[in-house]
């Protein structure tokens, strides 16, 4: 895609920081993201890379270095967080996922949950006050990590016969990956107020890699792209 926004200050646009999963989750998160656009119509879902949400849609007047610089404190002396795959859930009758918000005896996930508030705390500050997203995001105690497969399009006359088609898939991915890499990207749609996955576009701008040792430093993988 060709990217031709202006990133700073406007009021088209928000960002997002974004756990980037393995190779082999993202493969089988993107083939499914397909399968069910050429099956079923779905589009939403595949509007995005594969990720896991750590901080959703936000809307910021802030420079683009004080939005890294945020991203750089809540990734510092942070370590690469291990992530147990324990498969397709649904959201309602409104979405499906891979839940990764638990760790491998079931509880909640307690390094991600801590990096998810971190991240937070972070960019909280930067956040407009007249963005949309993040005063309904789940964020906080409300946090719950997943890997979209499909959301906001699936026909309530479908979703049990969708839902069955995606878990004879299961399973997807890998059973465990290690979280070490984080991205920041923007995004652009003509309605944010409606229907913003028709026109949803993006832009990596930032990515992070969270060493093996809290003692050592993210590292970031690329210069920002202000443009």
């Amino acid at each position: 895609m060709t990217w031709r926004y202006e990133i700073e200050r406007n009021p088209d646009i928000r960002f997002g920081f974004y756990l980037r999963p393995s190779y082999p989750i993202s493969r089988a998160q993107t083939m499914m993201h397909d399968l069910l656009h050429r099956q079923f119509g779905l589009v939403a879902g595949g509007k995005f890379m594969p990720h896991a949400t750590i901080k959703g849609f936000f809307r910021s007047d802030a420079t683009l270095a004080s939005i890294v610089a945020a991203c750089d404190r809540a990734t510092a002396g942070v370590a690469a967080i291990p992530i147990e795959n324990h498969g397709v859930m649904a959201f309602g009758r409104g979405g499906l996922a891979l839940n990764v918000n638990e760790d491998a005896h079931g509880n909640r996930n307690e390094p991600l949950y801590r990096f998810h508030c971190r991240v937070w705390d972070e960019v909280e500050p930067l956040i407009h006050p007249d963005c949309t997203f993040s005063p309904r995001e789940g964020k906080r105690e409300q946090f719950f990590a997943h890997l979209t497969l499909a959301m906001a399009d699936i026909p309530d006359f479908a979703f049990e016969e969708i839902q069955e088609f995606v878990r004879q898939a299961e399973p997807l991915g890998e059973p465990r990956f290690l979280a070490e890499y984080f991205h920041l990207y923007a995004f652009h749609s003509d309605d944010w107020g409606g229907e913003w996955w028709h026109t949803l576009e993006w832009k990596i701008l930032q990515a992070w890699k969270l060493p093996e040792s809290p003692t050592g430093t993210a590292k970031q993988q690329r210069d920002t792209c202000l443009a």
